[in-house]
């Protein structure tokens, strides 16, 4: 028993010994590297300028004196921009490097930061809790606080301990936006009251991403391609990748602007090159009706090794252009609106098919897309006229399927249904099959139905009994035949043939009329004479009708026949109302292609040809579409029967 004090102070002494013989072997603290205070400053706000700035320095001085202590900062930035790979790889250097240098307790610490997000073992632990504070960033000390905090709580350490080191957390995260806001939401309440919980800021690749775009729009050049080769090594599966690619590209290529300049793709060779042309002299037009500022560059897209990837590259790095036109074709408008997106310029598709406004809000289009014409089509049947059920005959083409899908969901949204959806061959030279199945004339099925009609007709002492046929069963009030002004009118006789009422014609005297709708693949002067008596009243939509005597329709058609001595048709007039809408957001965007994206969202033109002045949310042109019918040798706008004056000679309504 007495000798026990003597042993404590043995071993106090001893330990006072060693300790103070570690501090002598201890190098004295010294100030950071300026580069290191540099990063630590810029890092809240540029994670990757920050990284940059340590890696670059570390590049051009790897044996520096102070390389350990840049080499942890290179790791910590790294590692709070949540690349653990690279960060990994610096820490694991200053430790394996630098055994004796008062780095390595940081870089220890890093790694024990890194492991602890996916095993908290015994020996992370206690390098969290021995690290000492004043030997490592700020940054460490927040994080480490933070999981033995949330570690203290979940394993009973008295309060007042946990919120202490929650303190430290909070304090140590100060000025660092990502920080304070993991600290805040990892924590919660454990921390004392010390004004709001700080909002989180945006992460380090979106920051990086940020300073990116604002590098050059201010023609930082040098900078973009240096941030931009760091950020796709630190990120290369980042969602900003090929945007990051792009505007280094630009970056090389000195982003030439040209303010007023529209690049336009469109086939001006091969077999759409008539297509294409129409459309070019309609553009040109339209610049010449909005004055003096426009320049064009064109790009065939027909020609040999012509890509759309490869036009809006071109049109922007070789050409400068603000926004493109086009391009036309479906095939490639979906590559042409992706690239647009990526490379950061306003690009307005003329194509029907697909969606090019689904590559992002750089991408637009200003035809007349499918699912607008079926909408217009619909509103009018469902809720002016009542239809509720119908039936749709559609060619077997890509066409056909997406308009028919196109019509079935919109019927089921406004609550009315698709009862009968048949596909045919668009090459086939009649449609009679198809007919007889629409009418459900299956005579196996329905024989007894079938004999007393045969009955009935030698009772009535008919010579004609090889010309008899099943009556059609009708349980749907209009069909919808979503093809060209050519097809229709096959499809429409095929159903007469087979009894259906349709148009004027009527197999018996008391048959009510089925209506046929269509959409603008219709309106062609010429589907009058085609389709005869079957076609008469048939419903269709469209945005062009020549005869209109809006303004803008009269203008258009007198400057139009002025410059090419022809009508105008429904692309014609559609490709010069997207003229003017491009052109007029591009005259006020200057050479700023984001003004001018903004400036497409804004725009309006007086007096358009084809019924859109504006774009839409959707980033459509906003259109309120045409309904036209088939009245005796004319295609008319639809009115409603209370609103249409009778026809000369028709007796008068009593």
């Amino acid at each position: 028993m007495t000798r026990r004090p003597s042993l404590r102070l043995f071993i106090l002494f001893a330990a006072l010994f060693l300790w103070t013989c570690a501090a002598r072997r201890r190098p004295r603290a010294r100030a950071l590297p300026d580069v290191v205070a540099e990063a630590r400053a810029e890092g809240p706000a540029d994670r990757m300028g920050a990284i940059a700035l340590l890696e670059g320095w570390l590049a051009d001085h790897p044996d520096a004196a102070d390389a350990p202590w840049v080499m942890v900062e290179a790791g910590e930035q790294r590692r709070l921009a949540g690349d653990r790979d690279v960060a990994r790889r610096w820490f694991r250097a200053v430790i394996d490097r630098h055994p004796d240098h008062p780095a390595r307790e940081a870089a220890v610490l890093g790694v024990a930061l890194l492991d602890a997000d996916t095993d908290l073992s015994g020996n992370t632990l206690a390098t969290l809790q021995l690290a000492r504070e004043g030997a490592v960033p700020p940054s460490m000390n927040a994080d480490r606080y933070r999981i033995l905090a949330r570690l203290g709580a979940q394993e009973g350490t008295p309060p007042g301990k946990v919120r202490a080191m929650a303190d430290k957390a909070m304090r140590y995260a100060q000025g660092d936006p990502t920080l304070e806001a993991r600290v805040a939401g990892d924590l919660g309440r454990l921390a004392s009251p010390e004004g709001p919980v700080p909002e989180e800021g945006p992460s380090a690749e979106e920051a990086a991403w940020t300073r990116i775009q604002d590098a050059l729009a201010a023609r930082r050049f040098d900078e973009v391609i240096d941030l931009g080769h760091t950020f796709l090594q630190t990120w290369p599966d980042s969602a900003h990748a090929e945007e990051v690619r792009y505007r280094v590209r630009r970056a090389e290529a000195g982003d030439p602007v040209f303010a007023g300049r529209i690049g336009v793709m469109l086939p001006l060779s091969g077999t759409y090159a008539p297509a294409g042309k129409r459309i070019r002299q309609a553009i040109e037009l339209a610049a010449d009706d909005l004055g003096a500022g426009l320049s064009f560059a064109w790009y065939d897209t027909a020609a040999d090794g012509a890509a759309p990837r490869a036009g809006v590259e071109s049109l922007v790095l070789e050409h400068g252009c603000v926004a493109i036109l086009g391009p036309l074709l479906k095939d490639g408008v979906m590559e042409a609106a992706e690239t647009a997106e990526a490379i950061g310029v306003p690009l307005v598709a003329l194509s029907q098919s697909a969606d090019p406004t689904s590559a992002g809000p750089w991408a637009w289009r200003a035809f007349l897309p499918l699912d607008q014409q079926v909408d217009a089509l619909l509103d009018h049947a469902v809720h002016e006229r009542a239809w509720q059920r119908f039936a749709v005959l559609y060619p077997d083409n890509p066409y056909g399927h997406a308009t028919a899908e196109l019509f079935a969901a919109g019927a089921e949204a406004r609550g009315a249904a698709v009862v009968h959806s048949i596909a045919y061959d668009p090459e086939a030279t009649d449609y009679l099959e198809v007919a007889r199945q629409l009418g459900q004339k299956d005579y196996t099925a329905r024989a007894a139905e079938w004999r007393r009609i045969q009955k009935a007709a030698k009772e009535a002492g008919r010579k004609d009994l090889d010309k008899l046929t099943l009556p059609p069963i009708i349980d749907f009030d209009a069909i919808f035949i979503p093809d060209n002004w050519r097809r229709a009118p096959l499809v429409a006789s095929s159903l007469a043939y087979e009894e259906f009422p349709v148009g004027d014609f009527k197999p018996e005297r008391h048959a009510e009329p089925i209506p046929l709708l269509g959409l603008n693949a219709w309106n062609d002067p010429r589907i009058v004479e085609a389709g005869g008596q079957y076609l008469q009243h048939a419903i269709f939509v469209d945005a062009w009708y020549p005869e209109s005597d809006a303004p803008g329709v009269r203008r258009f058609r007198a400057v139009y026949r002025e410059a090419t001595g022809r009508e105008p048709g429904l692309v014609d007039a559609v490709s010069w109302d997207a003229a003017r809408l491009v052109g007029t957001a591009v005259l006020a965007g200057g050479d700023d292609r984001a003004a001018v994206r903004d400036e497409l969202a804004a725009v309006s033109i007086p007096d358009p040809a084809a019924g859109g002045s504006r774009f839409g949310e959707d980033r459509e042109v906003a259109r309120k579409l045409l309904v036209l019918t088939i009245e005796g040798e004319a295609i008319v706008p639809w009115v409603p029967p209370e609103e249409a004056e009778p026809a000369p000679g028709a007796p008068a309504q009593p």
